[in-house]
């Protein structure tokens, strides 16, 4: 048990180093685009572990932008409906719509609500041996979302795609409890392709007779690849932003800090709650909150 709380101090030290040697510099996210792929996996699984499953969970996401993070200051909310289904313990497969409400505040202009439909998202989750793991769970994942949005920012990135696979380990204890997450993430639009890889890890332990839990941990994102769409439609390997975004060169850096807790009301439902701060000056928000109440079958 030493041993194993001893590797985690050591990641969760070396991410944040990772995210403190990166260079000040004002950040400019693309609008629409809200949080990483790591917030967005770690919100969906409602502080429990990513072994595969059936249950229902509505999910509501918030992003607060300020003048000096977006181009265009602005709060979004996600209001989602997540359905996976378990056809063996080891496999399961999902989806999600979201209902986006989007309010922005330009400078120079009366504030305007979009409201709307978001992307679609849709998730794959293996788990081997699910039947027979309790303290020590591996699973992989993949998940994709598609431009099924109807809500458009001043700023609009056009239509998304996103592709993101991804390897989550929860290691139990009695009343503890810790996670490493690797997962990397794909975008295509039509300013050209990206690719993250993002790396994050969290703790935390069950009180109140085990019905609360509570944690937190750091999600580390780092842009590896960029290409861009030149003017006569083709892509292009760049070190520098694509076009219509800032602060997104290869290799730039974005870490944040991660709060959680969920109560379980019932041996299968609970409610969960997070927050997410930045702690980078390159950012995509100033900060994030989510709501969750989900059923297990």
């Amino acid at each position: 048990m030493r041993a194993d709380r001893r590797g985690l101090f050591a990641v969760l030290a070396a991410l944040l180093v990772l995210a403190l040697l990166e260079r000040p510099a004002q950040a400019h996210h693309v609008a629409g685009h809200g949080s990483s792929e790591g917030v967005r996996n770690i919100n969906s699984l409602g502080n429990r572990g990513g072994r595969a499953s059936t249950r229902l969970m509505l999910l509501d996401e918030f992003v607060h932008s300020s003048g000096g993070v977006g181009r265009v200051p602005a709060t979004r909310n996600d209001l989602s409906l997540l359905g996976e289904y378990a056809p063996l313990p080891a496999f399961s497969l999902g989806a999600s719509l979201p209902f986006t409400v989007l309010h922005e505040r330009p400078l120079e202009a009366a504030p305007r609500t979009a409201v709307g439909l978001g992307d679609a998202r849709a998730f794959l989750r293996w788990t081997p041996h699910a039947d027979k793991l309790i303290h020590r769970t591996l699973t992989l994942g993949l998940s994709a979302s598609f431009p099924t949005r109807t809500v458009r920012a001043t700023i609009d990135p056009g239509d998304t795609w996103t592709l993101s696979p991804s390897l989550l380990f929860t290691r139990t204890y009695g009343r503890g409890y810790w996670q490493l997450l690797a997962l990397a993430a794909g975008e295509a639009r039509p300013a050209g392709l990206a690719l993250d890889a993002s790396v994050g890890a969290q703790g935390g332990a069950r009180v109140a007779q085990d019905r609360l839990a509570l944690g937190g941990g750091v999600l580390v994102d780092v842009r590896a690849a960029n290409w861009c769409r030149a003017v006569g439609g083709g892509l292009d390997s760049c070190l520098t932003n694509r076009p219509g975004e800032s602060e997104r060169e290869v290799g730039s850096t974005r870490a944040t800090l991660l709060a959680h807790a969920a109560w379980s009301f019932h041996p299968r439902g609970s409610l969960t709650a997070s927050v997410q701060v930045p702690v980078t000056p390159k950012r995509d928000f100033d900060v994030g909150a989510s709501l969750g109440i989900q059923a297990l079958f």
